[in-house]
């Protein structure tokens, strides 16, 4: 290697005098020939160097302040068996972690909507993914950086060598910002320079693409199942025998119509569920009477939220076979249903004795009234104390099947003489009504009316007629009867604190349509109350061990279920294993061709500047790499300088600083050492 001063010799721009100097420089640098030739003639062929570490301290005493530090001659890679085991274990461990990101990607797509509670591992895939962002740079770079740096080295020592430039632009790209900065700095290489940085850029795509590989979304899945219900068309009422009704389930029936009314003043009477959490059917609406039996119509939720609509009974439909334990299951079913429907319109006030005599109607039996005043003037003296605040007297045709009419009598003035009277005809409606079901309740939401034949029981119509006939003598006793309104005439009027001990209702001006709508709720939940009251405290949702025993009527569900899934976005996963094969592809180009080099690494190292430097008095140690030359000369201070700052052109240079005298030690020489090393200057012109 040429000296720094026979380079520039060859130039023809320098001066006369720079010239001059480069020769005397010249002249007293020894060739790098010669000193290979005179290498078994130096001190580092002495015995008193260790070989390949120790450093001979400059020492005047000893006259090896000239001779400087002293490297003995050794072999390439001297490191332990322990530091090259653990050094190639992990070149191997670096080459193969790409493939972890490759599996987690596949991992990924296996996961594609698969439900989060049925993945045993998708909670650990989901942690790695948002993970990702932080590890994969933090790999991306391991795996290039030393890919780089073994590609620079091997081309170093390739026989046709690498250019100057090139070499810089590779060494020089151990990260994005690096190889930005060098493909701006040195402008040799851009062709290089931009597919080093395209390949740097990779690095935060992969990253990216790990964080937004995978997602969280609703899967859905259905599945038909059986659910139970109370078809109470197949029930016996408890009216049917008034003896049985007083002694048994009297308390239970009242508690359960009265509890209804009384929560009815707030939310559960405009919810879809009962106060037991039970469905509620909506009426068939008044203008859809005539409508065919395949007419489906939609459940107007806001109508009955806002009762403009109203439900057939303020008791809901038993129901069992619904698992409410997850709020993400949907149940879709339809279930046939009936009611008595009331359709009023008021016959008159009246205020007299008179009045309720002119009002006539087929006497039911030989001892029965056949007009108003004599069915009023039995029922007050059944009473001990207070009258009853209304009173409902059913008329039956000679067609039991077809039903009849209704005469409700409500008192008007408790302490004078005031009934109004409504006529009401009944209907039976039987309903198909399609019900939705979550863990919050049910609501209603399609509507369609049906005609199903009579249950094949004896007498059925007859048995019906007298269970209605007995609950209209008993209904206005389920509440407290007072001299004042009672809570079903409350209701009716739709007076908003049917327990409030208002005065009697003044009906005078009242919407027979709201009348009607409110006293078919009313009735039919007094009704209901009387179906099965046992089991009213103990029905539940989930399906008991042998559902045919307890409940008589069924249909078919379609269940869906709602729950948090995985969804792999493809796009980031195609980017994903893309970028990583890429970045794997790099791995074992790199550890492929650590095997192949063979030389000491010194490109990147300061220690490297020592090396063959006319200016740091150290000799051998050639095949030392960066990292072990600097351990070597660990003790040794260097600086960057001006090594001629006695000439009109100074010459910059990595050299070594002289070291302090010990005490008593004449210091002439160091001083001479110290006045050869100037301060660099921007002033100055350099060589």
């Amino acid at each position: 290697m040429p000296s720094t001063a026979d380079y520039h010799s060859a130039s023809n721009n320098e001066t006369e005098g720079t010239s001059g100097l480069e020769r005397q420089t010249t002249a007293q640098q020894p060739q790098i020939g010669d000193e290979l030739d005179n290498s078994s003639d130096s001190e580092c062929g002495r015995s008193d160097n260790i070989e390949g570490s120790d450093i001979a301290t400059s020492d005047p005493k000893d006259g090896e302040r000239a001779n400087g530090f002293c490297l003995g001659p050794g072999f390439i890679n001297q490191e332990s068996w322990g530091i090259r085991l653990l050094s190639w274990t992990w070149d191997i461990v670096l080459t193969a972690l790409p493939l972890f990101f490759i599996s987690v990607s596949i991992i990924a797509l296996k996961l594609d909507q698969t439900a989060k509670s049925s993945s045993e591992y998708g909670v650990k895939v989901e942690e790695i993914t948002r993970l990702g962002p932080t590890i994969y740079p933090i790999l991306f770079a391991m795996v290039v950086a030393r890919f780089y740096r073994n590609l620079a080295r091997w081309h170093l020592e390739r026989p046709g060598g690498i250019t100057v430039s090139s070499l810089e632009q590779i060494v020089g790209s151990q990260s994005f910002a690096s190889a930005l900065e060098r493909l701006i700095v040195v402008r040799a290489s851009l062709l290089l320079g931009a597919l080093i940085l395209l390949s740097w850029a990779m690095s935060p795509l992969g990253g990216q693409s790990s964080s937004r590989l995978l997602g969280i979304g609703e899967l859905k899945s259905t599945i038909n199942s059986w659910v139970y219900y109370d078809s109470r068309v197949y029930q016996e009422s408890v009216f049917k025998y008034m003896e049985e009704y007083s002694f048994g389930p009297e308390d239970i029936v009242t508690a359960l119509y009265s509890a209804s009314l009384l929560f009815s003043s707030n939310q559960p009477r405009k919810s879809s569920i009962d106060f037991l959490g039970r469905p509620k059917i909506p009426q068939w609406p008044s203008e859809s009477m005539q409508d065919g039996n395949d007419a489906w119509r939609v459940v107007d939720e806001k109508a009955l939220e806002a009762e403009n609509d109203y439900y057939t009974s303020l008791v809901g439909v038993n129901m069992q076979g619904l698992g409410q334990d997850e709020n993400s299951t949907h149940y879709e079913f339809e279930l046939d249903s009936d009611y008595i429907h009331f359709n009023c319109s008021m016959v008159t006030t009246a205020q007299s004795q008179e009045d309720l005599e002119r009002i006539k109607f087929p006497a039911d039996g030989p001892y029965a009234p056949d007009n108003l005043w004599k069915a009023y003037n039995k029922t007050m003296r059944t009473m001990t104390s207070y009258r009853q605040s209304f009173m409902c007297i059913p008329v039956y045709t000679t067609n039991v099947a077809t039903g009849g009419y209704l005469l409700y009598v409500s008192q008007g003035d408790p302490t004078g003489f005031s009934l109004s009277v409504f006529n009401c005809t009944t209907t039976t409606i039987d309903l198909r009504t399609k019900l939705l079901c979550t863990a919050q309740g049910c609501s209603p939401k399609k509507q369609r009316r049906i005609q199903t034949a009579p249950p094949t029981i004896a007498n059925y119509y007859k048995i019906r007629q007298d269970a209605v006939r007995l609950l209209f003598g008993e209904w206005p006793k389920m509440t407290p009867v007072t001299a004042r309104a009672s809570a079903t005439d409350n209701y009716i009027a739709n007076d908003k604190a049917v327990y409030g001990n208002q005065k009697t209702q003044n009906w005078t001006g009242i919407d027979t349509n709201m009348f009607s709508r409110r006293l078919t709720t009313a009735f039919n939940t007094a009704w209901d109350a009387g179906m099965d009251p046992y089991n009213f405290t103990k029905s539940s949702f989930p399906l008991p061990e042998n559902p045919a025993d307890f409940w008589t009527n069924r249909t078919n569900a379609t269940i869906t279920t709602i729950e948090p899934a995985y969804y792999v976005n493809r796009l980031w996963a195609v980017i994903l294993i893309l970028t990583t094969i890429f970045l794997q592809v790099l791995a074992i180009c790199g550890l492929v061709l650590k095997c192949l080099i063979r030389g000491p690494d010194i490109l990147g190292f300061a220690s490297s500047l020592t090396r063959d430097n006319n200016f740091v008095p150290v000799s051998g140690g050639s095949f030392q790499d960066g990292a072990r030359r600097a351990r070597s000369l660990r003790n040794m201070r260097v600086r960057l300088a001006d090594v001629q700052p006695r000439k009109s052109h100074g010459y910059i240079a990595f050299s070594a600083v002289p070291s302090a005298p010990s005490p008593g030690e004449d210091n002439d020489g160091d001083k001479e050492e110290n006045q050869n090393l100037g301060q660099l200057r921007k002033t100055r012109m350099y060589i």
